[in-house]
């Protein structure tokens, strides 16, 4: 019963993480093209008149764009952490799970951009007629990198709850075997 607590607590802590996360990639994807962000995200985000500094709505973009992640991870991630033998256990073992997600899906979003170099060596622009692409883009191939990455980062958030399991799994056997 006192997991329970802590479980919620996972969820919501998941939530703002995610956010933050969201508005670190966004400063790391501003720098790759901010022609992302002034042309495409803060259009779509409603942040073209919002009088900030263009790195401030990348932020707020970013978290707006990412807090809700937070919630299957803090469910499906959190809730592994049941396996664990008490409260404290699930919550230290499930924090060092979020940070294993974090790094993941860093690396993830990292292979995205490069995939998305690798990518626009040569741009044929029916490629990527699912993608919105505004016709005044004057860097094509870094607006595309960006694109790239941002695909892969919400990607890489969801296979790093697989991740996770692994690594809840895996500290509990180790644990077993170390009472044992």
């Amino acid at each position: 019963m006192k997991k329970i607590p802590v479980f919620i607590l996972l969820v919501l802590f998941a939530v703002v993480l995610s956010g933050l996360y969201g508005m670190l990639h966004n400063q790391i994807s501003y720098t790759v093209s901010p022609e992302y962000f002034t042309k495409f995200k803060f259009r779509q985000f409603g942040f073209v008149d919002l009088q900030l500094p263009d790195r401030v709505r990348a932020s707020m973009v970013g978290f707006l764009a990412s807090w809700w992640m937070g919630i299957p991870i803090g469910l499906l991630v959190g809730a592994v952490g049941f396996i664990h033998s008490g409260p404290r256990r699930m919550f230290k073992v499930s924090l060092w799970s979020f940070a294993v997600v974090v790094a993941f899906t860093l690396l993830v979003r990292l292979c995205g951009l490069l995939y998305g170099y690798f990518e626009t060596r040569t741009i044929n622009l029916a490629d990527y007629q699912g993608w919105y692409i505004p016709d005044d883009v004057i860097n094509l191939r870094r607006f595309l990198c960006a694109g790239y990455m941002h695909n892969a980062s919400y990607l890489g958030g969801t296979l790093a709850i697989f991740v996770a399991w692994v690594f809840h799994v895996v500290v509990r056997i180790r644990t077993k075997t170390a009472i044992s």
